[in-house]
């Protein structure tokens, strides 16, 4: 009897490491994001003029700034929603929109400061929120990110119909990196629903189950199980015409973000729509590189596309930039994710 309830107390450990993620991530892989920001940052402002820069900044239309922060928060509120679209057939129920948007801002505002980080965060916020097995809302987040990848790689087949020469010859990787974006989230979002049927197929062969303790078997069935219902979202169509709705519109107020802040800093006789729409692309590639908070990448990009196609001079561009990326993915996340926080302590405090 004693020998029994030690190796129960001994396996409830392992069995309960089973129940969230670890929100960790290695030093070495934080450290090489902040070098890789840091040396994105000097690319982009190497040799500027930081007076000019300032002055541009000291134009903008602060109305117009207010407009993109308002428009950003719209964009995760529509991403929450169709969250609790992916997330119904886990819990078998309505989710709360409050609880997805939320978890959505704290794993933006994670993402400031660790790259990629904001994922776990996420996934453990809403886990915990609704009571929800973390391998089932799991498959949920890697439908909301490859619908992400199928929608840029559909804006950048867009944008490369109306892309001039010149600029294909200066970027000839966007072709290829566009064909690689399209078919890799189309093939993730094919396989996604079978992915249970290949880990049960796995745990099911005779040198798993001979080699690997019988508990740890059982687990590996129970997860496989909740993947599952994690990607029945997509073996419903009833669901596909709001899922499609919801990410167009969310697309787009990502490109109305960008345009509105050529009304800020009174741009709009310099950069066209369809101008913007290019350099919104391009930038939007920057984001893909795993730096905090997308800091440089972001900023070379959108330099670049607005150099490219608009002919700015680099100091402008910087400067027009430098407050995107202040409002859309700093102030954006970091501000609504507080008070959400401040939200949820003073409800935990009247419970």
């Amino acid at each position: 009897m004693t020998n029994e309830k030690l190796n129960l107390d001994q396996a409830k450990p392992i069995q309960d490491s089973q129940e969230q993620p670890q929100a960790r991530q290695p030093i070495w892989k934080l450290i090489a994001a902040v070098v890789l920001g840091l040396g994105m940052l000097y690319l982009a402002f190497r040799g500027c003029d930081f007076q000019k820069i300032g002055h541009y900044m000291q134009q903008v239309d602060p109305l117009f700034v207010a407009a993109v922060f308002v428009i950003g928060v719209f964009s995760h509120v529509l991403r929450s929603i169709r969250w609790t679209i992916f997330l119904e057939p886990v819990a078998g129920r309505k989710v709360s929109l409050w609880h997805s948007f939320y978890a959505v801002m704290i794993g933006y505002a994670v993402n400031v400061v660790i790259p990629r980080g904001g994922e776990v965060a996420r996934l453990v916020e809403m886990s915990r929120l609704e009571k929800l097995p973390w391998a089932g809302v799991m498959p949920t987040m890697f439908i909301d990110r490859l619908i992400d990848m199928v929608m840029l790689a559909i804006l950048l087949g867009l944008t490369l119909t109306v892309l001039p020469e010149s600029i294909l010859k200066m970027l000839p990787w966007l072709v290829p990196v566009g064909i690689a974006t399209a078919v890799g989230a189309t093939l993730g979002l094919v396989a996604l629903p079978f992915t249970s049927k290949i880990l049960r197929f796995f745990t099911a062969m005779p040198f798993v189950k001979n080699n690997i303790p019988a508990r740890i078997v059982t687990i590996l069935e129970e997860k496989t199980l909740e993947f599952d219902k994690g990607a029945r979202c997509l073996t419903n169509p009833v669901t596909y015409p709001m899922i499609a709705g919801l990410s167009v519109l969310m697309w787009f107020c990502y490109w109305l973000n960008f345009y509105v802040m050529i009304f800020a800093f009174h741009l709009q006789d310099k950069v066209s729509a369809k101008d913007s729409l290019i350099a919104n692309t391009i930038g939007t590639l920057g984001v893909l590189i795993p730096t905090p908070g997308s800091a440089g990448s972001f900023h070379v990009f959108i330099q670049q596309g607005l150099e490219l196609t608009s002919h700015l001079e680099k100091e402008q561009a910087l400067a027009f930039a430098t407050i995107l990326h202040i409002i859309a993915f700093v102030t954006v996340p970091v501000l609504p994710a507080a008070i959400c926080m401040m939200i949820e302590s003073f409800k935990k405090k009247k419970n």
